[in-house]
């Protein structure tokens, strides 16, 4: 799903009207990506240091069917360890420096035709956007590739340009870079290798918190509560999106408790497209990933990642520290974001 609202795509997405523009990227990128069963890679992603923008950051990645996936962080060695890991129920966020890490269980793979139509959605935003030019193809990490370039009609908010590679069986970016509207650059990631042939090991996808971890943990298959009585229960203002993208609502409102210190989730999704909030105490920098992207979020600052096929956000207001995670286009998720206000009484 969403490498920056799914790449740029195939020939048919140069003629036509946007609708069947938009079903025949669609359909590109789903048969791509459900004819991979497996990768072992390494990326360099550059823009994500904060402290040197410029700088490369390596993880190394491992990935199953069907969105089963471990990044880890192995340079600089200062962030080596940083982990992602998702094992088709349960992900994991884990930052060894601070000893911290999030998680959250009984997440549900969504079927083939929700997939299908939220990379539809994705495809079409896309498209409603930018002017899709194909240029010629290349070579990444010794595979071909088919290179696109993404031109926006007008220059929104975090609507940038960018270029993508895809690769020409697996329809997958296998580099992508972006410049803001300045013409500076803003993320760049590449493949540096990739072996879709390789057998991962059996614990792939296995990962346990140290013990003595601060871990903030949602369980999806717990009964839910109200926005009212998750108010009353935590030590922070809850805050809600006042803006969510069409047919998203709220769907569940979840509270947990570590160490006498309670986090509330909302669960915004819509079919095969995911949107959660989680919150907790505003703990200052610990809170704040090291990695990412510096984004305006209204007039707060956050931190932007794009993590295989999820964007997260991350950012505090006041006492309340977020993090916003979700497969819709960026620029719409940092909308989300900016929106979000104290929960209604009464609710």
């Amino acid at each position: 799903m969403n490498r920056l609202a799914l790449g740029c795509l195939t020939p048919l997405l140069l003629a036509g009207c946007t609708g069947l523009r938009a079903h025949a990227g669609a359909h590109y990128l789903a048969t791509g990506l459900y004819a991979i069963e497996r990768y072992e890679a390494t990326i360099t992603e550059r823009g994500i240091l904060r402290a040197a923008p410029e700088a490369e950051v390596v993880k190394r990645v491992h990935y199953g069917k069907l969105w089963r996936v471990r990044a880890e962080v192995l340079a600089p060695e200062e962030h080596a360890g940083e982990l992602f890991v998702f094992d088709g129920s349960t992900l994991s966020v884990w930052w060894p420096r601070f000893f911290f890490g999030l998680r959250v269980r009984n997440l549900e793979v969504p079927p083939r035709n929700e997939v299908g139509d939220a990379i539809l959605a994705n495809t079409h935003w896309l498209l409603e956007r930018y002017d899709v030019d194909e240029r010629e193809t290349g070579r990444v990490a010794g595979r071909d590739v088919e290179e696109w370039v993404c031109t926006p009609d007008e220059a929104l908010p975090f609507h940038y340009p960018y270029q993508a590679s895809m690769d020409a069986h697996y329809h997958v970016p296998l580099r992508v870079d972006v410049q803001d509207h300045s013409g500076h650059p803003w993320y760049g990631m590449r493949f540096d290798a990739i072996d879709f042939e390789r057998e991962l090991p059996p614990d792939a996808f296995a990962f346990e918190f140290p013990e003595g971890a601060v871990v903030h943990d949602w369980d999806l298959a717990a009964e839910g509560t109200t926005l009212e009585e998750a108010d009353r229960q935590t030590e922070f203002p809850v805050l809600v999106p006042a803006k969510l993208p069409p047919g998203h609502s709220l769907k569940k409102v979840l509270v947990s408790e570590q160490d006498d210190v309670h986090g509330v989730a909302l669960i915004m999704n819509e079919r095969g497209r995911w949107l959660s909030l989680s919150e907790i105490p505003n703990m200052g920098p610990i809170l704040v990933p090291e990695l990412g992207i510096p984004v305006a979020i209204g007039e707060r600052e956050g931190i932007l990642n794009f993590v295989f096929g999820f964007t997260v956000l991350s950012w505090s207001v006041d006492t309340t520290a977020l993090t916003l995670i979700g497969n819709l286009p960026y620029p719409e998720l940092i909308e989300v974001a900016a929106s979000v206000a104290p929960a209604p009484k009464g609710d």
